[in-house]
């Protein structure tokens, strides 16, 4: 298994890579933190519909996740809340690694879903994975990643063979992992898509 800070790192190179080419749309930092700027979570909440008391000067992320919650309970199928909500629980798990904050981010993802399978080009897939993969549920995992190249039909570069790899060397499918990798390798050097821990990889599959 990788060690937890190399784990996040992967991670947070994968969330780089499947961010949207919108120059609005919240960015991971070169640290993998935050997705969203408090500035940019400050103007979401101003600018969303059900606001209507103005903002303090500042609020603490969680007091964000609350004020965006009582917006939800208003209009449960309020699909780009549910996104952004599911993405900022998911942004705390990356900040504190407390599987909690994906068991929060959970419901809100399958809600997304359930309402607009192909939402984002098919991102809520790709994100809900990453959810999976923390908590060991691999094949879902799989799945999930399935959807998003199905749907996404390669409009976000994002080199999905080296999750898929990972996810299945997790899993203990080491050959199989190896084999995937390699086209992994290939896509890097076709499109320059992003790998991961190159050295890492090298040793798993030396024999």
């Amino acid at each position: 298994m990788l060690r937890l800070s190399g784990y996040l790192l992967l991670l947070m190179l994968f969330l780089t890579a499947c961010t949207s080419n919108n120059k609005d749309e919240p960015k991971i930092g070169a640290d993998g933190f935050p997705e969203f700027t408090e500035e940019q979570l400050q103007e979401m909440i101003k600018n969303h519909p059900k606001s209507q008391q103005p903002m303090p000067a500042q609020e603490s992320s969680n007091q964000i996740i609350e004020k965006m919650e009582s917006f939800l309970a208003k209009d449960p199928d309020d699909i780009a809340t549910n996104y952004n909500l599911a993405k900022l629980h998911y942004q705390k798990y990356m900040k504190d690694s407390l599987v909690e904050a994906i068991q929060k981010a959970l419901p809100y993802y399958n809600k997304v879903i359930a309402l607009q399978a192909d939402y984002e080009e098919g991102r809520p897939y790709y994100n809900r994975m990453l959810c999976y993969l923390n908590t060991g549920e691999y094949d879902a995992a799989l799945n999930d990643l399935d959807r998003f190249v199905a749907i996404n039909q390669n409009r976000t570069p994002v080199n999905h063979e080296s999750m898929r790899a990972e996810i299945l060397f997790q899993k203990g499918l080491e050959v199989e992992a190896c084999a995937v990798y390699q086209k992994a390798l290939v896509r890097y050097q076709q499109d320059s898509l992003p790998i991961h821990n190159e050295k890492i990889w090298n040793k798993r599959c030396s024999n």
